[in-house]
Formats: structure tokens, C-alpha cells, sequence
């Protein structure tokens, strides 16, 4: 029984062994049926391609597609299919493919890249990643990103429509900038020149500066209306340089002093003793800012008093806010200024206005918004304070306000800035030109501008200085000129019909830097050449500067610009009228020449006056007016005059007198002395009769 028994008890235990290892298995392949189901699943629910690729030693590898839903983009066939990737795929897009995949299996990483292909008649495209799963095999995951491929095409295609409309939006600006400044350049051209004839009455120099002061206006809404586009272009930049901040605040303060004193308001300049005089800033946006500023608090203050004060100190004081009135700062400062230690100058404007009402500060730098107080003025853009905060910014600084409605208002803000050496920096001089110091050679000028009206100005602005002067309507014209009467300086509009000021100028310095290789070529050499410019955008400019121009100037052009151009380029020197002089038109004798003025000169130099007046030639006399020392300023004076005006018959009635009583003088004393000898004659005639006798 035990032996029946013990074989039995073995059987069963195997038996119960055997039914826990099926039902593991049984529990086991559920699981894996149940993973399979949920793997599929995924798959299933998945629409990226999903491949397996392995290559091998003679072929060109084989691929395994998994069960995915792919938007039937690929076969979905889910069985291992013995084609090699090139079999598969295009022989193109094959050998993109197997590149692609060696590299994942040299580096044993996951590698990313896009791809396209055309299926159905249609560009589909894939963001793959392929990663090593063996020393020969990769998974590749290709999702269709053809979606975000057509998102990013539109979004280029929307951002160069953006880049074609900002770019148009610059060239109208700027083709309306040259319509707009070029009548203006007429208009304050000749009220300047007109403001300097001191024939002019006093009623009518009221009216020249009322043109004046309108056509100013009208160019600082241009320039505004311009910077604003340029700032939101993002071509603003900064132009440093160094600049004499003593001149800078003290003509700022000479130019607004009439303003507040019309007022009868008091305007102070309060500088402290640690500010520098000497500084490395952006002059122009520095000057335009102060210049905002204080003319907002002159504007805008009835009573009392004006006061800018400058001290040196610790950034961040443009981002503080005000104690006793509201205060807003602004935010975002350019953080990229490139000044390494820098300095910190602080500026603080205050004014005893009318104030600003809380609710309207949040708004104040917003650009085209006005403040209550602004718009009844009826006055402005609204532009100022949004540029000014923008050029604050760029210049490494801040900019606030405290205001308190009836009280007024303080605008400080802070700029970084560099310290310059202690050197003398030349000024444009505010001071009325007369003419043309002495010993000087006679310089030649070159006008070339389409503008009949321009060339006029410039003309009668630099004519009557004693200038050779020659002008030319177009960029060929100019170049002739150029070549037969080797101007010194040429002014030249870059915008002409026939040939512009572009091509004129990079083909004259093409020729001197040919003719400076040959010897025998007379052609001028280095001839200055300043562009005469209606455009305001900076990279402008520099397209002029690399076409080879020497400088430019922006119209409209102020006579002080003129004047020290040709300081700068050919060392001109001047005389200048004592300060006030042009206004005192009752100590002037216009037009008015007397033999005892003419006196003072040589024989000679009165003879070739004498001579060009009766020629009409006007160059002639300015060349004669040259050579008259600095001691007989009212003979320069009257002579200039006479000659602006082509009163030649003025200046004949009076060398004639002279030339005559010079050359009737020796005819009498010859006749004088022909007397004495007939009487000689006759006395020893009679003595000898008396001896006879």
C-alpha cells in the first residue's frame, strides 16, 4: 500500500504542480494578451509613423512598419516587409534616410530632423527622431507636421507682408519727408537771407519771423511724426560723440530765455560744480529731450518759474518715484547700454504750472496722447514726451514725473554717460557772417540740385561773400563742371533727374583715385563733396557717406550749418557782424556809397571796381570786396549790399567821380604849370622890350 501510495502522492503533487504552472501561464499569457491589447491600442491611437530599419552587411537595410494609424500617409501593412529603405522610398529620400540612420547608430543617440515627402499629389512633411535600439537596428518616430509646416509658411509669409509694409510705410515717410522739407528749405532759406538784408524794416522782419518761427514748427511736427516711425521701425540709434555740456546747456538756455521772458516768467539753469564739461552722449537725442522738456514747462506755466538743474549721480533716478504728488515711472531701460563703469548725469525739470491730474500720468508717454491741459493749447502731437522717454531709454536711463494739480510738475531722468578729455571742440557760430576774411583764396563752388529754387538760395547766401559760384541742375551737368573748373567743394542734392547725386559722386571719386595714380592726369583731386539731403532716415546717410560724399546736410539747412561746412572742409575763415548789428538797421547806410568811403582805397583797386561795375560783373566786384581790410567794415558793407542788389549805376556814380578827379588832376596842374611858363614868357618879353629901350 505504501509502495502504491508514494507514487500516487507523487503523481498528484505533480499534477498539482502542473495545474499552478498552467495557470501562471494562463494568468501570464492574459497579461501579455492584455499588454498587447493596450500596446496596440496605443498604436492604434497614435498617428506618427513608426518604423523599425535595421541594416545589414549586404543590403541596404530593411524596415518593419508597427501598427499605427498614420492617415494612410504610409502602407499599413503591419507584417515585416523584406524591401530595403530604397526599395521603399524614393533613391533620393533613401540615401537621406540611411545617412541619417549610421549617424544615430555611429553616436548611439537619438537623432531629430525634418523631412518631406509627396504623397497623394501632395507635400507632406515629418519630424523624425530616430534612436538606437541595437548596434544595427534604429526606431524611427515620424509624427506629420505638416500643420505647423503650413503655420510657419503663413507666419513667413505674414511677416515679410509685415516687413514689404514697413518697408513701404519707411519709403512713403520718407518720400513725404523730402516733399515736405524741400519747400521748407525754400521758405527758411530765403527768410533767412531776407531777415540779413538790412534794408529790411523792422515791420518787416516781424513778419520774416513769424515765417520763420511757423516754418520751425512745421519741421519739428515732421521730425516728430519721422522719429516716431523711426522708433517704432526700431532703426533708432545712438550717435555718440563728444560734446562741450557747458555749450550745450548754455545755448539752450540763450535760445528759451526770450521765450520766458515774453512770459515774464523766471528761468533758471542750475548746474552743479561736480557736473563735467566734457562728455561722450548722444548730442542730438540728449539736446532734443532738455529741449522737450523745458519748452513743455515753459508752455504750460503762467506764473512763476522754470528751473532745469543737472548734478552727477547714482542711476535709477529717472525709475523713482515722487514723494508728496503723484508719480509714475517708467520701465524697461535699455539694459544692453555698451559703457563699461559708466557715469550718471540726472536732470531735473521743474515748473510752477497748472499740473497734471492723477488719472492722466499712466498715459503721459503714450505716443499721441495729450493731456487735458495740451489739448486746449491746441498745440503739438503729443509725440515729445513718447520720444523723449524713448531716447532716455536708448541713452541707459529713465525717465519720471511727480505732478500736482496747480502746483506743477517735476521731470527728472538719468542718462549714462563717458568722460572726454579737456579739449576745445568747435561750435557753430551764432554770430551774422558779414563776408569773407582776408588772404584768403578765392574758393570755387559747385551747386548741383534739380531745384531751381535751392540753387537760388544757396546763390544768394554765398555769392556776396566773394565765392566763385557755378550751378548745375543734374548729376551729369555736375560732373562736367567738376572736370573743367576743379571746384574746392560741391553741394550736392543726391535725388535728380538724368543722374542722381549717387552716381555723380562715387563716379568723381572713382576718377580722383584714378588720377591720383597718374601723374600726368590733371584731373582735381579731392574735391569735397557735401550731399544735400530731404531725407531724415539715418541709414540714408550712411548710404551717402559710402557713395563717397564727404558730409551732408539736412534740409532744410540753416545758414550756420552752410557757413560751417565749409569751415570745416576748407578752413574758411569770416567776418562777423558786433552782435546785434543786423537788427540796428537805422546805424546802416544801405545802399548809400560816398567818394570819401572809396577814398580810403588804391588807386588800381579803384580803377577794377570802376571797370566790373560798368562789365556788370558781380564776381569781379565780390573778388575786389576781398581784398578791402577788416578796418573798413561799412565799405565792405555797402559795397556787399549794392552788389546783392545789382546796383551797379550806384557804384559807377562813384568810382566815375573818382576815376575822373584822378585823372583830371594832373590835367590841371599840367595846365597850371603851362600858365607859369606862358607868364614867364611874357615877363622876360617885356623886360627884354624895356631893356631895348
Amino acid at each position: 500500500m505504501d509502495l502504491v501510495d508514494c507514487p500516487e502522492c507523487q503523481l498528484r503533487k505533480l499534477t498539482q504542480q502542473l495545474q499552478k504552472e498552467t495557470s501562471k501561464r494562463k494568468l501570464l499569457e492574459q497579461k501579455l494578451r492584455t499588454s498587447e491589447a493596450q500596446m496596440r491600442a496605443v498604436f492604434e491611437a497614435m498617428t506618427d509613423v513608426v518604423l523599425i530599419i535595421n541594416l545589414h552587411s549586404n543590403q541596404l537595410g530593411s524596415i518593419k512598419i508597427l501598427p499605427t494609424q498614420p492617415n494612410q500617409t504610409h502602407t499599413d501593412d503591419t507584417d515585416v516587409i523584406s524591401q530595403t529603405v530604397e526599395q521603399f522610398f524614393h533613391e533620393q529620400t533613401a540615401q537621406l534616410w540611411l545617412e541619417k540612420v549610421r549617424q544615430a547608430l555611429d553616436l548611439q543617440q537619438t537623432l531629430y530632423f525634418d523631412y518631406n515627402l509627396f504623397r497623394q499629389g501632395r507635400q507632406v512633411w515629418f519630424g523624425a527622431s530616430i534612436s538606437p535600439i541595437s548596434d544595427q537596428s534604429v526606431l524611427w518616430v515620424a509624427r506629420d507636421i505638416s500643420d505647423r509646416k503650413q503655420a510657419e509658411i503663413e507666419l513667413q509669409h505674414a511677416k515679410e507682408a509685415a516687413e514689404a509694409a514697413n518697408k513701404a510705410k519707411s519709403q512713403f515717410l520718407a518720400a513725404m519727408s523730402h516733399e515736405l522739407r524741400t519747400p521748407l528749405n525754400s521758405i527758411l532759406g530765403f527768410s533767412q537771407i531776407m531777415y540779413d538784408d538790412t534794408s529790411c524794416n523792422g515791420e518787416n522782419r516781424e513778419y520774416l519771423d513769424i515765417i520763420n518761427r511757423s516754418g520751425q514748427h512745421l519741421l519739428q511736427l515732421i521730425n516728430d511724426v519721422l522719429e516716431m516711425s523711426k522708433i517704432e521701425a526700431g532703426k533708432i540709434k545712438l550717435n555718440e560723440k563728444k560734446l562741450d555740456l557747458y555749450s550745450l546747456l548754455d545755448s539752450l538756455e540763450d535760445m528759451l530765455r526770450p521765450k520766458a521772458a515774453a512770459k515774464k516768467l523766471t528761468l533758471n539753469f542750475e548746474r552743479s560744480p561736480s557736473v563735467p564739461q566734457y562728455i561722450i552722449a548722444d548730442e542730438s537725442k540728449l539736446r532734443q529731450v532738455l529741449l522737450n522738456l523745458l519748452s513743455n514747462a515753459l508752455k504750460f506755466t503762467q506764473v512763476g518759474s522754470v528751473t532745469l538743474r543737472v548734478r552727477m549721480g547714482q542711476g535709477g533716478h529717472g525709475r523713482q518715484g515722487g514723494q508728496g504728488g503723484q508719480g509714475r515711472q517708467t520701465k524697461n531701460p535699455n539694459p544692453q547700454y555698451p559703457i563699461s563703469n559708466p557715469q550718471f548725469l540726472i536732470f531735473e525739470v521743474e515748473d510752477t504750472g497748472s499740473g497734471i491730474a492723477s488719472e492722466e500720468i499712466n498715459n503721459l508717454f503714450e505716443a499721441f496722447v495729450q493731456t487735458e491741459t495740451g489739448k486746449r493749447s491746441q498745440e503739438g502731437t503729443g509725440l515729445g514726451l513718447a520720444i523723449s522717454r524713448k531716447f532716455v531709454q536708448l541713452m541707459g536711463g529713465d525717465i519720471s514725473v511727480k505732478s500736482v494739480v496747480g502746483k506743477g510738475s517735476i521731470f527728472a531722468f538719468d542718462i549714462q554717460v563717458s568722460l572726454a578729455e579737456m579739449t576745445q571742440l568747435p561750435q557753430l557760430s551764432s554770430q551774422r557772417v558779414k563776408c569773407l576774411a582776408p588772404d584768403q583764396p578765392i574758393y570755387r563752388l559747385l551747386i548741383v540740385d534739380d531745384n531751381q529754387d535751392h540753387r537760388q538760395c544757396l546763390i544768394k547766401l554765398l555769392k556776396p561773400l566773394g565765392f566763385e559760384i557755378q550751378q548745375v541742375e543734374n548729376g551729369q551737368q555736375g560732373m562736367a563742371i567738376w572736370e573743367s573748373w576743379c571746384p574746392h567743394i560741391i553741394f550736392m542734392d543726391m535725388q535728380m533727374p538724368i543722374m542722381d547725386g549717387y552716381e555723380a559722386t562715387r563716379e568723381i571719386k572713382r576718377r580722383e583715385q584714378s588720377s591720383w595714380g597718374d601723374r600726368e592726369n590733371h584731373l582735381p583731386s579731392h574735391t569735397k563733396i557735401i550731399a544735400l539731403t530731404a531725407y531724415a532716415f539715418e541709414e540714408q546717410r550712411q548710404v551717402m557717406i559710402a557713395a563717397g560724399c564727404d558730409d551732408f546736410i539736412s534740409k532744410p539747412f540753416s545758414e550756420e550749418e552752410i557757413f560751417a561746412q565749409l569751415t570745416k572742409h576748407l578752413g574758411v575763415r569770416y567776418i562777423y557782424f558786433e552782435p546785434g548789428i543786423v537788427n540796428q538797421n537805422k546805424d546802416v547806410k544801405s545802399g548809400s556809397l560816398t567818394p570819401e568811403d572809396l577814398a580810403k582805397m588804391p588807386d588800381a583797386w579803384i580803377q577794377k571796381l570802376h571797370t566790373a561795375a560798368k562789365e556788370c560783373n558781380d564776381e569781379s566786384i565780390l573778388q575786389l570786396l576781398a581784398q578791402i581790410p577788416t578796418q573798413f567794415p561799412n565799405l565792405i558793407q555797402v559795397l556787399t549790399q549794392l552788389t546783392y542788389n545789382f546796383r551797379f549805376d550806384e557804384i559807377i556814380k562813384v568810382t566815375d567821380l573818382l576815376v575822373k578827379q584822378k585823372v583830371e588832376q594832373p590835367l590841371h596842374l599840367l595846365q597850371k604849370l603851362q600858365d607859369v611858363e606862358r607868364h614867364e614868357v611874357k615877363v622876360e618879353r617885356l623886360l627884354s622890350e624895356q631893356h631895348y629901350y
